[in-house]
């Protein structure tokens, strides 16, 4: 406020014009005017100080808003761009402003068209868009828009932009999961009843075999039918360790020990145009694992490597270790977050595409010629490292050489899981009476022809009811129960509370060819069950049979 004794217009309008709240001139301002004036002149510092402090509110905001902000015109002009829009899109502000919003949303999106409509409608509009970079590539964008009017009347939009590319590949792996928790069931399912259908073919001709003599011609063709057999036995134990439902042996595992064990045969395993090292941690990595299982992972691994370098390159095994957060572990819908041991596997080959890489660990895929591989080795390792609660993935482009990472939950302390089964008795027979619950028919028969060729007496049930009624009538008699883990009505593990409640001290033993995961058949040993896992050959079913029948103790 310029108080002053020269009464010039002109001084006046250039004082206000160099900001002066007001021009008063000494002797022709009574006092009412000047305290008037001084009243005018502190509010609108105070409105200046408020007008000022909201600007700079409003440009923290925009320029550290951790998503893309966009102020433009209705025709697409931009007008101003937040940092982040900077990083986002690979332009200086200057660049977006010339380019305008034709650069920065991809025009053959289909939904863009869709989205102008509704945000002239409605003034507002929030959905993806498919988005552009400075150097051509797009990526996946989730965009709300606002239509506004400036001070002057004209229509303005803010555009808030988040690239959700992460978010899409998180989907995308979860979405991969249930494929593969899907297809990894019907794997289990498969086996389970083909398991069966074995059980017979090898029983039955196990059963041939021993009646034949030494010189019948008949029985070099038996012999080729269980070899057959067994090989068809190996394959449903593939699918099952795909399936999750293997059992497996659990102890504390040196994975850097692991791995230096089986350096000569991976040497091996390779060609010598392929060099082979090993990165190893300094630390030891000890995990909760199956070490004989992750070794036949690096073994697929290794393989699929050298078939992807048929003129050479480099195979490096490394270890490490790795944190993953709970948004990692939650795309999977299993395990937890925490410490994991990191297996790495990279490899100089020719690569993979992008649909190749989803299916790679889909059972029979292959990339290989017909008759060169069963496409079950990286399915099969999926269902290992999935068992183990861990985690693997494969990162790979054309021509760039292929990377897989695996992994394990980290433990501090070892620990010693389980004890050790007790040492099989030699094959004899017996004469105490043994249920046998089984909703396979041929199952069924065979496995009381067997226990009665060895003077065993067997009572047969079709299902799980059957089961509870036949024991309540010959309790008294009846020394050990053998009871199909999968039946209709009631299943073996119900059936088997029922039979406890009764008699305390029977002993059981649960058979099935869909083997349960480690924690569950734990369960059921530390319960005082037995398990035996189908197709059981004769002679392993009477030693099994013999071996708790003759155990000095009943299970409490």
């Amino acid at each position: 406020m310029v108080l002053t004794g020269l009464a010039d217009e002109a001084v006046g309008t250039q004082a206000v014009k160099e900001g002066a709240q007001d021009y008063l001139i000494k002797g022709q301002t009574d006092r009412n005017l000047l305290a008037r004036s001084v009243n005018y002149a502190v509010e609108r510092k105070k409105l200046h100080e408020i007008l000022r402090e909201n600007d700079e509110r409003y440009k923290a905001l925009f320029n550290n808003s951790v998503d893309a902000v966009l102020l433009t015109r209705s025709d697409g002009t931009i007008l101003a761009a937040n940092p982040e829009a900077c990083r986002m899109f690979g332009r200086s502000e200057e660049e977006l402003i010339q380019c305008g919003r034709d650069g920065v949303i991809d025009a053959g999106d289909p939904r863009l068209t869709a989205a102008l409509e509704e945000r002239s409608r409605t003034g507002r509009f929030k959905g993806e868009l498919l988005l552009k970079r400075k150097d051509g590539s797009t990526f996946p964008g989730e965009i709300s828009t606002s239509l506004f009017k400036d001070r002057n009347g004209n229509d303005m939009t803010s555009m808030i932009i988040r690239d959700i590319t992460e978010h899409r590949h998180l989907e995308e792996q979860l979405r991969h999961a249930q494929k593969m928790e899907a297809v990894g069931t019907l794997a289990g399912g498969i086996a389970h009843d083909f398991n069966n259908i074995l059980n017979v073919i090898m029983g039955y001709g196990t059963l041939v075999l021993d009646g034949l003599g030494a010189d019948d011609p008949l029985k070099t063709q038996m012999n080729e039918v269980l070899t057959a057999a067994e090989r068809a036995v190996n394959l449903t134990r593939r699918l099952l360790v795909f399936s999750r439902k293997q059992v497996v042996d659990i102890k504390p595992v040196d994975v850097n020990e692991t791995v230096t064990g089986i350096q000569k045969m991976l040497a091996r395993v390779i060609r010598e145009n392929i060099e082979f090292k090993l990165e190893l941690a300094e630390r030891q990595l000890v995990v909760m694992a199956d070490a004989g299982q992750i070794e036949q992972v690096l073994m697929n691994l290794a393989s699929n490597a050298r078939d992807a370098m048929p003129e050479g390159g480099r195979l490096t095994i490394g270890t490490g270790v790795e944190e993953l957060d709970e948004e990692y572990v939650a795309a999977y819908g299993y395990g937890k977050p925490g410490v994991y041991a990191l297996i790495t596997v990279s490899d100089s080959g020719c690569g993979m595409d992008e649909e190749t890489r989803k299916k790679i660990f889909e059972p029979f895929f292959t990339m290989k010629g017909i008759g060169e591989g069963t496409g079950l080795g990286l399915a099969i390792s999926y269902g290992i490292i999935k068992q183990h609660n861990g985690f693997i993935n494969v990162y790979s482009e054309p021509g760039q050489g292929t990377v897989f990472k695996i992994y394990l939950p980290l433990i501090e302390e070892p620990a010693v899981l389980g004890k050790q089964a007790e040492p099989l008795v030699s094959v004899k027979g017996g004469s105490e009476t043994v249920l046998v619950a089984e909703d396979d028919a041929s199952l069924r028969k065979l496995t009381r022809i067997v226990l009665e060729s060895f003077g065993y007496t067997v009572i047969t049930a079709e299902d799980g009811e059957e089961a509870i009624a036949r024991f309540m009538e010959n309790r008294d008699r009846i020394r050990l129960v053998m009871l199909d883990m999968i039946m209709p009505k009631k299943n073996g593990k119900e059936v088997s509370e029922v039979l406890r409640q009764t008699s305390p001290g029977i002993k059981i033993l649960f058979a099935s060819g869909y083997t349960m995961d480690l924690v569950k058949t734990r369960e059921l040993t530390e319960s005082g069950f037995d398990f035996i896992h189908k197709p059981i050959q004769p002679k392993d079913l009477l030693k099994r049979v013999r071996e708790i029948l003759d155990r000095g103790h009943e299970h409490a």
